[in-house]
């Protein structure tokens, strides 16, 4: 058992410490890994909304529908039945002009219907009615009321008639548990979280690995590796967050895979709990807690460097020296399109079963529906959203000119402008200016509005403008909000962080 133990001891804790500092390599990825868990359990613990129902029709056989969900926001909706002054209106083709008048049905300031009728001395009054009810879904039939209120307007040739009524929606609405708050309100602090779990982990591993406090440490280790077996096993079964994220960009493992880990690591760390009585320390007290101090103290280090610059190795499919254009091709030999069966799925007395032709049900099974299923997946790039949305038709082209375009270019990458290093647009605004002097490129590209875009690039005196990006392309291509980019003939040459970025005589070093 002795030696179980100390065995024990070994793999928890290199694994502790080689997961620990892949994630503290690239705390912002785990970040974003965290964010995701957030929003995941949020919307899991969210109760499904009734509907919120609103029926238009007149006596002329007019009849629309309109549905909509309702939002823990909703404390009112107003309905306000409009009808605009009477006027002469001319329809393509008449040559006479009808004497009318418009009809709106506006919701909370946003126009559902609207419509323009006949009215005169010689023409019945037009009756308009609308209704709101709401759709009781089944998740909520117990705990749910009914809603029925009812408008009605009598269209007149002489004046103007409003009707507005403001009914309460807060009691139909089904409200968010504690749960769904606390998971929201951490999205904020995931940056701070994954610094501080990134950190734990590599004390925790060393602290095992020197038999540095056993009972401290081992209830620790213990609670951490069953909060992380919980995250893997709930990504698995409910399929929700296909990577983990244990090891980072380092290693990608699938659901399972990162479940029987954990599984695998929970049996070690019960050996080691259960013997933590008999677990003897390998260093003196006083060495042992110098040495904890450095290795917290070095853990916490390299965690913030690599928060505040880029991670020290890049793991990422766009690090430095990878030709992005070469890594979307796909490989002699290599599938384009999934290799897929179609799969009948068949009912027969509350048994369901799937069939593939020729083996065939007989007819007294009852037909369900069917599905292709994927025998030989396609093969598929690390790469495979790298796509920038242009300003207009006669823009260019920015993904085409990365990786098919000869000579030398920047790419400026900014997650959120609202959110970005403030300090680092007076040396981005530098390097913009020397660079089109040397005759190089540069593009810039946001998820931000173009219309926000715009308006920092005046307010910032930029000598280039912004185009779109999807936010996650951008997060996976440089960490770090902004980050610049240098490209040669599709390769990335090199990439910088807000806090060091490059100068003219830097960009011209790597010139070929």
């Amino acid at each position: 058992m002795k030696l179980i133990t100390s065995i024990s001891r070994v793999l928890v804790g290199l694994l502790f410490i080689f997961s620990g500092i892949i994630k503290s390599n690239d705390p912002k990825g785990t970040g974003i890994k965290l964010n995701e868990y957030f929003d995941v359990f949020a919307s899991s613990m969210q109760h499904a909304q009734d509907t919120l129902k609103i029926s238009v029709s007149d006596d002329l056989g007019t009849e629309e529908h309109y549905d909509n969900t309702f939002i823990s926001a909703d404390s009112f909706a107003n309905i306000e039945i409009n009808q605009s002054a009477p006027r002469k209106e001319y329809f393509e083709g008449d040559e006479d002009s009808t004497y009318g008048c418009e009809v709106f049905v506006i919701k909370n300031g946003v126009v559902l219907f609207n419509a323009f009728y006949e009215v005169g001395d010689s023409i019945d009054p037009v009756n308009f009615s609308v209704n709101m009810s709401n759709g009781i879904c089944a998740e909520n039939k117990a705990s749910s009321k009914a809603l029925s209120e009812k408008w009605n307007l009598s269209l007149s040739n002489k004046t103007k008639h409003e009707v507005s009524k403001r009914v309460a929606t807060y009691s139909y609405v089904q409200h968010d548990s504690f749960w769904v708050g606390v998971f929201r309100g951490m999205k904020p602090y995931s940056l701070l979280l994954s610094v501080i779990m990134c950190i734990l982990e590599v004390v925790l591993g060393f602290a095992i690995l020197i038999g540095w406090k056993p009972k401290i440490m081992s209830w620790s280790i213990l609670l951490m590796i069953l909060f992380f077996t919980f995250l893997t096993w709930y990504s698995a079964y409910f399929n929700k967050v296909t990577d983990c994220g244990c090891f980072g960009d380092f290693i990608k493992l699938k659901p399972w895979h990162s479940f029987i880990k954990d599984l695998v690591l929970l049996f070690f760390i019960m050996i080691i709990f259960i013997r933590k009585d008999k677990i003897v320390p390998l260093f003196s007290p006083l060495f042992s807690i110098n040495a904890m101090i450095v290795v917290t103290l070095s853990s916490s280090i390299f965690a913030i460097y690599c928060n505040m610059f880029l991670p020290a190795w890049d793991f990422l499919p766009y690090k430095a020296g990878n030709n992005v254009r070469q890594m979307m091709e796909v490989p002699k030999g290599q599938r384009v399109t999934d290799s897929t069966v179609m799969v009948y799925v068949y009912k027969k007395n509350n048994k369901i079963d799937s069939f593939v032709y020729p083996n065939m049900p007989d007819s007294s099974w009852e037909y369900v529906d069917r599905v292709d299923r994927i025998i030989v997946p396609a093969w598929k790039s690390k790469i495979h959203d790298f796509e920038f949305i242009k300003r207009d038709e006669n823009d260019i082209n920015i993904k085409d000119t990365l990786l098919n375009g000869k000579g030398y270019y920047l790419l400026v990458v900014v997650t959120h402008l609202e959110k970005s290093h403030e300090s680092s647009w007076n040396d981005i605004k530098t390097m913009a200016i020397e660079a089109k002097k040397a005759g190089i490129r540069l593009f810039a590209v946001t998820s931000s509005s173009l219309e926000m875009a715009d308006a920092f690039t005046n307010e910032k005196q930029l000598p280039f403008k912004f185009n779109n990006a999807d936010e996650t392309l951008l997060k996976t291509v440089v960490r770090s909000n902004p980050g610049v980019m240098y490209w040669h003939d599709g390769t990335v040459l090199d990439k910088w962080s807000c806090r060091s970025i490059p100068s003219i005589e830097t960009l011209k070093k790597l010139m070929k």
